[in-house]
């Protein structure tokens, strides 16, 4: 079942997840620039609550397992968002050619043209 339609049916047992977990839900389960997996976390994230997101952040920090740099970006990033700053997704991997970033974060002020 995909991520979003199980969060959806099943809140209460995806809360109880890991954030590994979670990814391996998403997608197939492999966080790729432009992927389905990417997508629905990055969604999925919009619809949980913070101290979740800060639950997931800490884990991050704390334990080492695959592509937990790529997980924090998008955890970073979704705070960026609560706090009412713009914020564009960066790349996970750079390539020849494009400019690579995190992500960027824009201040409300700025995006309204307010100095």
């Amino acid at each position: 079942m995909p991520l979003l339609a199980f969060w959806e049916s099943a809140p209460e047992t995806v809360g109880q997840l890991t954030i590994e977990q979670v990814v391996s839900s998403a997608g197939d389960g492999v966080l790729k620039d432009g992927s389905t997996c990417s997508n629905e976390l990055r969604e999925y994230l919009t619809q949980i609550p913070s101290n979740k997101i800060a639950g997931y952040i800490e884990h991050c920090l704390t334990a080492s397992f695959a592509r937990s740099g790529m997980v924090l970006q998008n955890l970073i990033n979704e705070l960026g968002r609560r706090l009412e700053y713009m914020v564009a997704n960066g790349r996970y991997q750079g390539v020849t050619n494009a400019v690579g970033f995190d992500g960027l974060w824009f201040s409300p002020e700025k995006a309204l043209g307010r100095r």
